[in-house]
């Protein structure tokens, strides 16, 4: 039979030498406790928490309570009794249990594990219990840091809104960093200027963006204006731009507005542009600022510019910050700060596009006898772009008392949007006084817009925002009061809706094209002829931004409401389809149409010959005399002879002459010759080329229009004392 190894015991004493030497110099916390949970022995780390005895309870039978405290009375953890009932689950289970998490003293968060110790007498019974404690407060801190710069990135990074990423802001840091926070945007920020670090502290105004929590007093200040004194904490932080941790705050009475004396603020109610509510209000601090034990100042700066103050305040939490809070505060402000400036940067770019967009519209709608009016035209968000529609609407005089409406709609937004409306809105006006049909019109405005669609990409322009096509649709709509006849035609765009008197509505889907920059140049014409007291409504799609059948079908009801001036219908509809601004612009142009009285409009046919001259002007002087207009009576005679005697000379076959009296005397002579009439610059020798010239300077208006039977001449004087 063979002996043990004659080494065995000495293995087993260095064994319990690396062991006991293990134990004791671990750095995490060890503990043993007995099988009734009462205090065997502990490492040097653990005799460093509170409760754990300095010396090692005796392993004889005279160890005694005093000694060899109890699990619940050893202060490893804040709640001893949670401790006492882990050790015991792992006596009974005999399981070990890993990484219950617990709370240590303080705000620290300890880590807990228990296993398992047999004895040695070979029953399997359990001896003892091995409590492993980790103190992982930093590493808790560090998580919830990189936490909470996530939900800083994913709640803030994509904003483009200055008052949004403010208030995102307040909800991140509170409550997971501090008691309380206040956001101040510089004043200039809002509107989307730039304030520059070297401005004094006297002259920067900030206006209270966000605060948070929102409800610690009945007046928060958000939208106010407000001014640090001079030598506070935060004049000193925006003065020199660095952030700063502040233990134990003194809390001066706040100053008087403007007095310059120390304080929290100098509330300034300005009714200026800012975040919306609130302006005018007491601004004060919070509550928790009042009793706060430590505070955090960091301005808010981006590619050069100062844009803000961000103050963190801890009062109800006992732990004060420290700076790996202000790292991560001032991280945290970092970002905010870059989507400050690039909300500030696309504020910028919508107001510069705004402004555009509303120079180039019509001021106000131009007052015309053809017909009542009424227009209706609500700004878009567009939001995440900034940018600015590019919805249109005009009304404009046309020769022989007429009149068009237009509404057209480009698509995209901002400034590229913006002159595109404006190029198509001249184009229109221009074609319109050349009296093109509606349906020539818009052929010739679909090549514009499909040169426009070719035109080089901007070698200056940012290639990572690159510009979309311009494309378009519009609806061009032409009113004739003696007629009574609408002849429209439409690119693209949603269909007119049109009112009779007796309260009956319709859509006209006739002549629809396709949109404008297909190329293709195929727009049919409608004509309806309408009573006096009809009503033709244009509008564009974000007047129906959800269910559109349904809404067009409400908007049908509201404009046939009987007894309504145009204007209110215009208003009531945008009321009704309309509760909250729209994403998109939003135009309704409608019209009331008016008949040109009888008594208001002469024409007669002519014969080809020198001798209707005479006829002709024997017609003006009795027409305007009875339409009491005997001072125009010699000019009208002049340009009526020199159009005749031009349309006898040049035009084969029948000639016509109508006289209409509305806002302006107007004088049309027809002919069947397509040939036009040049203005010519007749020199001393010339004997002739000189009636045109003579008609000019006698009308303020002349022109020629086409129809498929000839041509029509017309002129427009204005009536004396109009």
């Amino acid at each position: 039979m063979a002996g043990a190894h004659p080494s065995a015991p000495r293995d087993a004493q260095l064994d319990a030498l690396l062991l006991g030497a293990l134990f004791d110099r671990a750095r995490s916390a060890l503990l043993v406790f007995d099988s009734e949970l009462r205090l065997l022995r502990a490492n040097a780390s653990a005799r460093l928490l509170p409760g754990v005895p300095e010396e090692p309870a005796a392993e004889d039978g005279d160890r005694t309570e005093r000694s060899a405290p109890a699990a619940r009375d050893v202060g490893a953890v804040a709640d001893g009794a949670e401790l006492q009932q882990l050790l015991r689950h792992v006596l009974a289970s005999g399981d070990p249990v890993r990484g219950v998490r617990m709370a240590g003293d303080g705000d620290r968060v300890l880590s807990v594990s228990a296993y398992p110790m047999g004895g040695d007498d070979g029953d399997g019974g359990l001896v003892a219990v091995l409590a492993h404690v980790r103190d992982i407060t930093e590493r808790r801190r560090a998580r919830s840091r990189l936490e909470l710069l996530y939900a800083a990135e994913a709640r803030i990074g994509a904003l483009l809104d200055v008052g949004r990423v403010a208030q995102e802001l307040a909800a991140v840091v509170v409550p997971a960093l501090a008691d309380a926070v206040v956001v101040d945007i510089a004043d200039s920020v809002w509107r989307g200027e730039q304030s520059a670090p070297a401005q004094g502290v006297e002259q920067l105004a900030l206006r209270r963006a966000a605060v948070a929590p929102s409800a610690y007093r009945e007046e928060d200040g958000v939208g106010a204006q407000v001014r640090y004194p001079y030598a506070s904490p935060q004049s000193s932080a925006l003065t020199d731009l660095r952030p700063r941790l502040i233990q134990h705050p003194a809390h001066p009475e706040p100053a008087v507005g403007g007095s310059g004396d120390r304080g929290h603020l100098v509330p300034e109610p300005d009714p200026a542009s800012g975040p919306p509510g609130g302006q005018g209000a007491p601004v004060t601090l919070p509550d928790a600022a009042d009793e706060a034990h430590s505070l955090i100042l960091v301005p808010l700066t981006a590619r050069g510019a100062l844009l803000g103050l961000v103050t963190l305040y801890r009062s109800e939490r006992p732990t004060p910050f420290d700076d790996a809070d202000l790292r991560l505060a001032t991280e945290v402000a970092e970002l905010a700060a870059v989507s400050v400036d690039n909300a500030r940067r696309q504020t910028r770019t919508h107001t510069t596009a705004s402004a555009l967009q509303r120079s180039l519209l019509p001021a106000h709608l131009p007052e015309n006898s053809a017909i009542e009016a009424g227009l209706a035209y609500v700004p878009g968000t567009f939001p995440g772009t900034g940018g600015a529609g590019g919805d249109w609407f005009d009304v404009i005089g046309l020769s022989g008392a007429r009149v068009a409406l237009v509404v057209g709609d480009v698509t995209g937004t901002g400034l590229h949007a913006a002159a595109t409306m404006g190029r198509l809105r001249s184009a229109i006006d221009t074609m319109a006084g050349l009296d093109l049909p509606p349906d020539e019109l818009l052929t010739h405005l679909d090549g514009l817009v499909s040169r426009l669609m070719q035109e080089p990409p901007d070698p200056f322009a940012d290639p990572q925002r690159n510009r979309p096509a311009p494309a378009a649709t519009c609806v061009y709509a032409v009113h004739d009061p003696i007629a009574m006849r609408v002849t429209l035609a439409l690119a693209g765009h949603p269909p007119p809706v049109v009112v009779r008197t007796d309260g009956s509505s319709e859509i006209v889907e006739a002549a629809t094209g396709p949109a404008l920059g297909s190329g293709s140049g195929t727009f049919g014409c409608a004509e309806l002829d309408l009573p006096e007291g009809s009503l033709l409504a244009l509008y564009t799609n974000g007047l129906l931004p959800e269910r559109p059948e349904e809404s067009l079908a409400r908007l049908r009801r509201t404009l046939a409401l009987p007894g309504r001036p145009v204007q209110d219908l215009c208003d009531a509809a945008v009321r009704d389809l309309l509760p909250s601004r729209p994403s998109d612009d939003a135009v309704l142009l409608a019209a009331r149409l008016r008949a040109l009285p009888p008594d208001r409009v002469v024409s007669v046919r002519l014969p080809v010959d020198h001798s209707a001259l005479s006829d002709a002007r024997d017609l003006v002087r009795r027409r305007l005399t009875d339409w009491g207009l005997r001072e125009l009576t010699l000019p009208t005679e002049l340009i009526v002879s020199e159009l005749l005697a031009n349309a006898v000379r040049h035009a084969p076959g029948p000639i016509g002459l109508k006289l209409i009296l509305q806002s302006v005397l107007t004088c049309e002579v027809s002919d069947t010759s397509h040939v036009s009439p040049h203005l010519r610059h007749a020199t001393s020798y010339d004997e002739g080329g000189r009636g045109l010239f003579l008609v000019a300077q006698l009308a303020n208006r002349w022109g020629v229009r086409y129809s498929p039977r000839g041509k029509v001449v017309w002129t427009e004087q204005e009536i004396p004392g109009s």
